[in-house]
């Protein structure tokens, strides 16, 4: 017989065990699967290997319409994905959320938008959602103002920011990124151009730094990690090359004029992305060069004030035939793979740019590339996925046609893949029950 004092401790020993399992399951649940444009620090690489190469209707996990079109990318975190559509007929843009596990919508957020000039491939809809523990982030830009807005995961707006006007001909585009409690937004355009960084729990901006505005950026920032073990934001940008800044402070460590060569006006419309110890990014214009560039950052000393001409940074290698405009390049394993514009597939050595080799698909791609388990994953504007082998012999091992066309980039998460065409969204893989 137990004394009411143990059979109280025993309640109480299993009231804390149950809580303290709950706060585990949560902490496991929250833990971030694919949280911006391209995945972990934009990186575009999941380790997953339940993911098909090839496959029928049968296969999909979920499929369900979409509101309308867009190119943005699905980003999830736990249970729940997110992406944004526009409704061009009703003039209203959403940030849906979905159930990973069956596609259910659990809830949608709309703004209204006017119509306005833009490029034949984009869309209203266009921008990639950023998403952290508590809370999910979304840029919606207009000629007449712009905002990035927050939303807690079950959908309650929490703050907005207010980013002003954005300019450009060929309409919207710019996706945020969360690091060390700032949301970062590379807000080059043709006019007042900014990098800018926002409080992630308040929407208080905490620093802007004026930029150079003729062509407008499209790139998605990342994180370098530098000597020191601090995060250094990287920014790329034509008239400006790589900019590094500090998240924290909004203070420029150091920059690298790559861009700006042969008088030709270029946008930075691929991402920068990061690789064992070196930054990629390029830049360039749809009938003109297009450059792909490897830069190694030095140490930087944060003691001493650095020049907004300052360079932190020593050119490894460059790339300037066949290079990806639109899409954003990916390095895996040691090895770099340029996916361009036209369906041409370069595959070079990730240290010294040395090509391996050099493929042509066919068909017309503004999405970008995405590697699960070792494979590569892209899908064509007229809506083809196709998938090849990230290795250092040509592989091609899967396509798949879709129901509709999509210039939208994939991502994975807890062994599926996810991807978005014009009409629907999608979810496939995943270790079978």
């Amino acid at each position: 017989m137990h004394s009411p004092l143990h059979k109280y401790l025993l309640t109480l020993f299993a009231a804390w065990s149950a809580c303290t399992v709950h706060s585990i399951d949560v902490s496991r649940a929250a833990e971030p699967a694919w949280d911006r444009f391209r995945g972990p620090n934009g990186s575009g690489v999941s380790s997953a290997t339940t993911v098909p190469v090839t496959w029928t209707d049968a296969d999909y996990n979920w499929r369900v319409d979409l509101p309308g079109p867009g190119i943005s990318s699905p980003v999830i975190w736990g249970d729940r994905l997110f992406v944004t559509a526009a409704d061009e007929a009703k003039l209203e843009r959403y940030l849906l959320c979905y159930a990973v596990s069956d596609g259910k919508l659990l809830w949608k957020q709309g703004v209204p938008f006017v119509a306005e000039k833009k490029h034949l491939k984009n869309t209203f809809a266009s921008n990639t959602p950023a998403v952290d523990a508590d809370r999910v982030y979304t840029v919606w830009q207009s000629r007449t103002a712009s905002q990035l807005i927050a939303y807690d995961h079950a959908g309650k707006q929490l703050w907005t920011c207010e980013l002003g006007a954005y300019r450009s001909g060929h309409g919207c585009g710019i996706s945020p990124i969360v690091t060390d409690g700032v949301v970062a937004i590379n807000y080059v355009q043709e006019g007042d151009s900014r990098l800018i960084g926002v409080d992630a729990a308040t929407g208080r901006k905490r620093w802007q730094i004026p930029r150079k505005g003729v062509k407008a950026s499209y790139s998605t920032p990342c994180v370098f990690t530098g000597p020191d073990g601090r995060n250094q934001l990287i920014f790329t940008s034509w008239l400006h090359g790589f900019t590094s800044v500090d998240p924290t402070t909004g203070r420029v460590l150091w920059e690298q004029d790559a861009f700006d060569v042969e008088g030709d006006e270029k946008r930075s419309i691929g991402s920068p992305f990061t690789a064992a110890g070196l930054i990629y990014g390029n830049c360039g214009f749809v009938g003109g060069k297009k450059f792909l560039v490897a830069v190694r950052p030095d140490a930087v000393d944060k003691s001493t004030p650095v020049s907004s001409a300052a360079s932190g940074a020593a050119e490894v290698f460059r790339l300037d035939r066949n290079v990806n405009h639109m899409p954003t390049a990916l390095a895996y394993h040691g090895l770099l793979f340029l996916w361009t514009d036209a369906g041409i597939v370069v595959c070079a050595r990730a240290d010294t740019g040395k090509i391996v080799w050099q493929e042509r698909l066919g068909g017309n791609f503004a999405g970008s590339p995405i590697c699960v388990g070792g494979k590569l994953y892209c899908i064509s504007d007229e809506g083809e996925m196709i998938v090849l082998a990230a290795a250092e012999e040509f592989a091609e091992l899967g396509r798949v046609k879709l129901d509709s066309g999509s210039s939208s980039t994939p991502a994975a998460a807890d062994g599926k893949l996810y991807f978005r065409t014009d009409a629907k969204l999608y979810s496939l893989g995943g270790a079978k029950k």
